[in-house]
């Protein structure tokens, strides 16, 4: 099988059903990713994680066209999906995958891991890591606050779409300056900033996956970090939100190294169609350690 071009390969594509995992992963990132998770589990499966596109096409992509850019690929592969995986904001475009995936047949199950909306407050506060920390070393102090004070400004006005276009904006043009001072080739810049604009378009871009819907026959598993997860919405907003949760004492960031996460997974995934419309599992869900859905 070849090497699909959308996609990261975390284990070998010729097996007979894939396991898809939605995710931005990024090397050096604290939070656990996939790659760690497929380590543990003793599932027989492929598993392919989504890949980002270069930034400059990031950038002209709606969350349609990122889906429909990983669905291609699975569908030249021609093997059949056992489920759909998603990891935090990685959920919304884990429940549109597995509905275009599916085309109106029966869905792959769905398996999200901390799901969460994209937020327009976590992209102010990433992007103001990358002003205050990841390009500090380019940047003045005049610099920094101005772009900032200008973010801060951005993220009240703008939805997340529209401003991860202008987070984009903002922080090409102060690199740019910043290179410029220095002596540095303009071309530089996009090398500098490039996986960090193809996160924020990735996270903007995500919004217009709709939740309500596609995540309604997934299974949550949801971490013990306040705040995160499923513990980000209100009880009200997490009505009828997902079909059942499981609630691990684990954290956000080691959620996916963590061996009990990855004993849970593996049972979901070998849970038959029968056993799962008559709600049973054979792991024991743990003690809840916040409200659940």
């Amino acid at each position: 099988m070849a090497t699909p071009a959308a996609w990261n390969v975390l284990r070998a594509a010729d097996r007979s059903e894939l396991v898809l995992a939605c995710d931005f992963s990024a090397a050096g990132r604290p939070i656990a990713s996939f790659a760690d998770l497929a380590g543990l589990l003793t599932t027989e499966c492929a598993l392919w994680e989504t890949a980002p596109p270069p930034p400059q096409e990031a950038a002209r992509m709606t969350g349609a066209d990122q889906v429909a850019r990983w669905a291609a690929d699975v569908r030249a592969a021609g093997v059949p999906v056992r489920a759909v995986l998603g990891f935090c904001t990685g959920a919304l475009y884990a429940g549109a995958l597995a509905e275009e995936i599916a085309g109106g047949r029966r869905r792959p199950r769905l398996i999200l891991l901390d799901p969460e909306p994209t937020r327009t407050q976590a992209m102010l506060g990433f992007y103001e890591s990358l002003v205050g920390e990841r390009f500090a070393s380019v940047l003045s102090p005049a610099e920094a606050e101005e772009a900032l004070r200008e973010g801060r400004r951005l993220s009240g006005a703008y939805g997340p779409a529209e401003l991860a276009h202008r987070f984009g904006a903002l922080l090409s043009g102060v690199v740019e300056s910043a290179f410029a001072r220095l002596g540095l080739p303009a071309g530089r810049v996009a090398e500098f900033t490039g996986l960090s604009l193809s996160y924020l378009y990735w996270l903007g871009a995500a919004d217009a996956c709709a939740m309500r819907g596609p995540w309604a026959s997934a299974t949550a598993v949801n971490g013990a970090t306040p705040g995160m997860g499923l513990d980000s919405f209100s009880p009200a907003e997490r009505v009828g939100l997902v079909e059942r949760t499981f609630h691990l004492d684990v954290s956000h960031t080691d959620l996916m190294r963590s061996p009990e996460t990855a004993r849970l997974v593996d049972d979901l995934l070998s849970e038959d169609t029968l056993g799962r419309e008559q709600g049973e599992l054979t792991w024991t869900t743990p003690t809840p350690q916040g409200p659940t859905s």
